[in-house]
């Protein structure tokens, strides 16, 4: 079990002969699908609306006048809260026959600790990125726990989404002090090549150093020769590249340095990323740099994927939403309601409270409504699937650009990390929070063959100065290049 996606196929291919391989949406979907009792108050035809959070706040809204704003439902199960305001979630999930991601889990953490007994066994439960599971996984999973064998993988360097998940340092900080596991280390990185071993050491002594990563577990990080030392003896140095300027256009030094290494990575290598399913490029950074370099990237011809996070919990709801579930049901109540979110007609502002609390809603609509919503259904053609993003041509790199976060999971032959600047990694060098530390050490930790560090002296218009993480590590493992107009003159 994990939580990210792009790990849970790539389990999926390596494992398939032997495990079954779940994100925890997935198993908890699974489970409330088999199992009666965990669904209590769905039906087994319940449907997955990821947009069903922004649906049940304006029913909170307009059923509970005069309150308080909408909770934030998500953020109250992920830290495990039995409420009012979850009930109120979970009754409305009910009348709509559907769920969402968080509240997945959550239902069947309820039911469990009703009645634990309802737990699955299996032969055993290998929990992957540990570090990243929030309050409420967590509690299902020491549910599991009781019925079958767990192993718990994780390392509390790459703690990356406590706040977008309620994730937590010390969740697994806890398991590793508890008495009830036993703490084994996997100390070696068969990723890494030595250098990108050595900067993390640098960068966690001089962090600890500072002030930062209290509570720490103390653990070994260690190069692996059998499997990386051909790696390292080619690629034995960081890049790090200060240029004078950046910004659009000719001044995109970001942008035409990484055109310059990408042109030469061996073909071998290029090979070997696409057979093995990951990235030749990795560029990773925050939005306003790595915006620029895709741009420069696409003009030279190059595909780029362009990876967002997104996290579900205010996404809008559209009226194709609607139209494709009554597509499918013409009398789901869920579709209805959907349509008269988008619609707001008179007949519902006057009557809200009837409406949302009849089932069928279909039974209460005018006909004239009705008529006019199911013509359009029937003429409704589902806008065509996300385009499955293209691929650079045979012998070309495949190139992928992400945030800091969304990184997590990803690996590369090159690994471009841009933009390290104090002020943006970290976000204050004078005060460094441990996330921006983990942040890098995960970046850092992508890198499969050579990792380039970039940072300017001045982006549109305004000075930068170098982050204080590129300082932290050791000067003999750094080849540092200047670039500006000559440096490009030279090269032509």
């Amino acid at each position: 079990m994990t939580f990210i996606s792009a790990l849970a196929e790539e389990l999926k291919r390596d494992l398939s002969e032997f495990a079954d391989v779940f994100t925890f949406h997935a198993y908890c979907k699974q489970l409330l699908h088999k199992n009666p009792y965990l669904r209590e108050g769905l039906t087994e035809r319940f449907t997955v609306f990821p947009k069903l959070a922004s649906l049940i706040k304006n029913d909170w809204s307009f059923l509970r006048a005069g309150n308080q704003e909408p909770p934030y439902f998500v953020k109250l199960m992920r830290e495990v809260v039995d409420n009012d305001a979850t009930r109120f979630f979970l009754d409305r999930s009910n009348y709509y026959d559907s769920v969402s991601f968080d509240d997945m889990v959550f239902r069947v953490y309820l039911q469990l600790a009703v009645a634990p007994q309802f737990a699955e066994r299996r032969d055993l439960i290998l929990v992957d990125e540990y570090q990243d599971f929030n309050p409420l996984e967590v509690s299902l999973l020491d549910f599991l726990s009781r019925k079958s064998p767990i192993v718990l993988a994780g390392d509390d360097d790459q703690v990356l989404y406590g706040a977008l998940r309620s994730s937590n340092w010390n969740l697994i900080r806890g398991c590793y002090a508890s008495p009830d596991y036993e703490a084994c280390e996997l100390p070696f990185c068969l990723r890494c090549p030595e250098v990108v071993v050595k900067a993390f050491d640098d960068v966690v002594r001089a962090a600890t150093a500072a002030g930062c990563l209290k509570g720490r577990i103390a653990k070994s990080y260690r190069y692996f020769p059998p499997s990386k030392g051909r790696d390292s003896a080619a690629h034995p140095q960081l890049h790090v590249i200060q240029t004078s300027i950046q910004k659009n256009g000719v001044g995109n030094y970001f942008g035409r340095v990484i055109a310059e290494v990408v042109r030469s990575i061996p073909q071998q290598y290029i090979k070997d990323s696409v057979e093995g399913g990951y990235p030749t490029v990795l560029i990773i950074g925050n939005k306003q740099y790595l915006t620029q370099v895709a741009a420069y990237l696409k003009d030279l011809g190059y595909v780029v994927d362009e990876k967002e996070h997104e996290d579900g919990e205010e996404s809008a709801i559209t009226r194709a939403d609607g139209l494709k579930i009554l597509r499918e049901d013409v009398g789901s109540t869920l579709g209805w309601r959907i349509m008269l979110q988008v619609d707001q007609p008179a007949f519902f502002k006057k009557n809200m409270a009837n409406v949302l609390a009849t089932k069928p809603m279909i039974a209460i609509l005018p006909d004239g409504y009705r008529e006019t919503v199911s013509a359009e259904v029937a003429g409704f053609q589902e806008p065509p699937a996300k385009v499955k993003r293209p691929q650079p041509e045979a012998g070309r790199p495949t190139i992928k650009l992400t945030s800091f976060q969304s990184a997590k999971g990803l690996s590369a032959q090159y690994v471009f990390v841009i933009g390290l600047h104090n002020g943006d990694s970290p976000k204050n060098a004078n005060k460094i929070d441990d996330i921006d530390v983990c942040k890098f050490l995960v970046a850092l930790t992508r890198t499969r063959k050579q990792c380039y560090l970039l940072w300017t002296s001045r982006f549109a218009g305004f000075p930068k100065q170098s982050s204080i993480f590129l300082k932290w590590i050791d000067r003999s493992r750094k080849k540092t290049v200047y670039v500006d107009a000559q440096y490009f003159k030279r090269s032509a």
